[in-house]
């Protein structure tokens, strides 16, 4: 199951960038340009904010 964007709903690609806000929600950074920046928990491509938080690595089957 891949992760999509909270905005747009397109699967991420590992190096999009994209932006995590404090509800744990990931969209592109094109996508989140209306986000408070105080709601910005982290921004970063893809694939290294997939391997810094435990929430969003996919399962393995």
């Amino acid at each position: 199951m891949a992760i999509c964007c909270g905005e747009c709903h397109v699967e991420l690609k590992s190096d999009d960038y994209v932006t995590l806000d404090e509800f744990s929600t990931m969209r592109h950074t094109y996508c989140g340009y209306d986000l408070i920046a105080d709601l910005i928990k982290d921004i970063g491509t893809y694939r290294n904010i997939k391997t810094k938080y435990w929430f969003s690595r996919e399962r393995n089957k």
